[in-house]
C-alpha cells in the first residue's frame, strides 16, 4: 500500500500542473499546493477503494460491477457533477 504513494504523488503533480495551467486558475503557490494535494488525496482514495473491492470480492467480474456502482455513487455526491443554472 505504501508503494503507491510515490507513483500517485508523481501522477497528481503532473496532472495538477497541466490542468492548473490549462484552466487559468489564479497562480499563487498556496492555491496550487491545495489543488495538487486535493488531487493527490482523491487519487489515493480511488486507488485504495479499488484495492479494497478487489480484496473483498471473489472474482474480478464482481469487483468491476461493485466498483462501477461505487464510482457512480461517489461521483454523484462528490460535487463533480454540479448542474448548471
Amino acid at each position: 500500500v505504501v508503494i503507491e504513494l510515490p507513483y500517485v504523488f508523481v501522477q497528481a503533480v503532473i496532472y495538477g500542473i497541466i490542468t492548473y495551467s490549462t484552466v487559468y486558475f489564479y497562480g499563487s503557490a498556496y492555491k496550487i499546493f491545495w489543488y495538487i494535494f486535493t488531487m493527490f488525496m482523491t487519487l489515493l482514495y480511488y486507488t485504495y477503494l479499488g484495492m479494497m473491492v478487489i480484496a473483498l470480492t471473489p472474482s474480478v467480474n464482481v469487483a468491476s460491477i461493485l466498483q462501477s456502482l461505487f464510482n457512480t455513487t461517489l461521483t454523484l455526491f462528490a460535487g463533480f457533477l454540479i448542474p448548471g443554472p
